[in-house]
């Protein structure tokens, strides 16, 4: 076994165990159900191949190591890719399939339009999931709240934390909590209920018709406040979310005027190089500094275009989210 998986197995066999802890309650409070108990079993098998080290991280088939990343995608993992039958990759090709269906579900309307505001964005997963995070939710009390992230990792286990932050996140805006107290308790719920070593940087802000937004980040790239031709980015006001249960965070506020707008975008489009090995985020300010006039649409087209022209029309190597908000007035 390799170092890497040996020095993590301690904290691994506690999560295993806190799952399966989880997993018999839910087993003993519900009618029958196969897939849960599918999955109860599958914990249990990797328990017991943790307590024999030489087997764990193991591919079944061939005997060689799976990987590290591959194993802390997938914990239960028994097989590596290489070792699947092509019924079992056809199986797993049309699942993913499904999922990402499921995950488009997710994404909010596009061209979204709310009490003075105007949202616009592009999600694009570098595989068939994506552990991006975007959202747009409107209140009854007229506020829109936005919010862009990324979970650490990639592919199934990424989404999927996606969409429990998702569902974090939906349900605690309706209680018309502050910004900061959103994201504080959010951090709580995922990282109570999150395995080590996910965590996932985010933007949370809520704008009001009057202009006025209050914006948490955690741990994010800073998102920019367009204002006359200068961009103006909004550094990060706590650490990323899921990696301290107890973590506080505090909100900046600013005021919005017509024609004003928030770009957000998680790493896939800062971090995107050229031949050279240069970044994008490099040369985004420059970029934007020529799109002041332009509707928010419009700004976000033209960015993700330039970004591929600039790193040569190469596919994207991390998903790939960019937003623009802009306020437009009543």
């Amino acid at each position: 076994m390799s170092a890497t998986i040996r020095a993590t197995t301690p904290d691994l066999r506690s999560e295993l165990l806190n799952w399966r802890e989880r997993l018999e309650s839910a087993a003993n409070d519900a009618p029958r159900n196969f897939e849960l108990d599918g999955l109860l079993r599958e914990v249990r098998n990797a328990i017991e191949r943790l307590s024999a080290p030489e087997s764990y991280g193991v591919c079944q088939v061939c005997h060689e190591l799976i990987g590290q990343a591959a194993m802390n995608a997938d914990p239960l993992a028994r097989n590596c890719l290489s070792c699947l039958t092509p019924e079992q990759l056809a199986d797993l090709d049309d699942d993913l399939g499904r999922a990402w269906l499921i995950q488009g579900e997710f994404l909010p309307k596009q061209n979204f339009k709310f009490n003075g505001w105007e949202v616009s964005y592009h999600y694009e997963p570098a595989g068939q999931l994506s552990g991006d995070y975007c959202d747009l939710v409107s209140t009854d009390a007229g506020d829109l709240y936005f919010l862009i992230g990324d979970v650490s990792g990639k592919g199934v286990a990424a989404s999927l934390l996606m969409s429990r932050l998702h569902a974090i996140f939906r349900s605690l805006i309706s209680a018309q909590l502050s910004v900061s107290s959103l994201v504080e308790k959010a951090n709580h719920l995922f990282a109570d209920n999150t395995m080590r070593p996910y965590y996932a940087t985010l933007v949370c802000g809520k704008a009001s018709p009057n202009g006025n937004v209050e914006i948490c980040n955690a741990g994010h790239c800073p998102p920019l406040f367009m204002h006359d031709g200068i961009a103006t980015p909004i550094a990060a006001t706590g650490l990323p979310v899921g990696m301290f249960c107890q973590e506080s965070y505090e909100s900046a506020h600013f005021t919005l005027a017509k024609g004003d707008r928030l770009l957000l975008y998680t790493d896939g489009l800062s971090e995107a190089r050229d031949r050279t090995n240069q970044e994008y985020g490099d040369r985004l300010h420059k970029f934007l500094g020529g799109c002041a006039n332009l509707p928010a649409a419009t700004v976000v087209n033209r960015l993700v275009e330039d970004m591929r022209d600039f790193s040569s029309q190469s596919p994207i190597a991390d998903d790939l989210t960019v937003m623009a908000i802009e306020m437009v007035g009543h």
